[in-house]
């Protein structure tokens, strides 16, 4: 009987497995023909990313940021401008939930993300759901930043 209880187990598992498949609300992060690089990072009206990677010269420094600010969010809207909130969490309670505001545009060839009409990042990837920038600092250092729409 232990047997046999464990061979339904077993094969109820493998079954389940096997159903498994992508669901109709996942969003595809291949951009439907047609859609603009402004509806990609801003959507329709406006859309939000968070931080999910951070790297200097290839070298991951997401994990020494503070907790509190892993959450933090960036909108960027299709009126051209942008914001960067705190999230879920603040790291001081008396901190405003807004802490940055601005314009963003794209270059002519749209390869480009500037921001305040100063920093230049390049667009290494801009998708329905993965927004990934690289910039070069002063001191020649190279930092690349992956985001994720939420």
């Amino acid at each position: 009987m232990k047997k046999i209880y464990t061979w339904v187990l077993m094969l109820s598992i493998v079954f389940g497995l096997t159903q498994c498949s992508k669901t109709s609300n996942e969003e595809d992060p291949t951009p439907a023909p047609g859609v603009t690089k402004t509806e990609l990072l801003a959507g329709t009206s406006l859309k939000t990313w968070v931080m999910i990677s951070s790297k200097i010269d290839g070298k991951d420094v997401f994990n020494q940021s503070l907790v509190c600010s892993r959450d933090d969010q960036t909108v960027y809207r299709t009126d051209k401008t942008y914001e960067i909130n705190e999230g879920d969490t603040k790291c001081y309670s008396q901190d405003p939930q807004t802490y940055e505001k601005g314009t963003w545009s794209f270059n002519t060839d749209e390869t480009e993300l500037i921001i305040n009409n100063e920093q230049r990042f390049k667009i290494l990837e801009l998708n329905n759901t993965t927004l990934r920038l690289s910039i070069k600092t002063l001191f020649g250092e190279t930092i690349e930043r992956t985001f994720k729409k939420v």
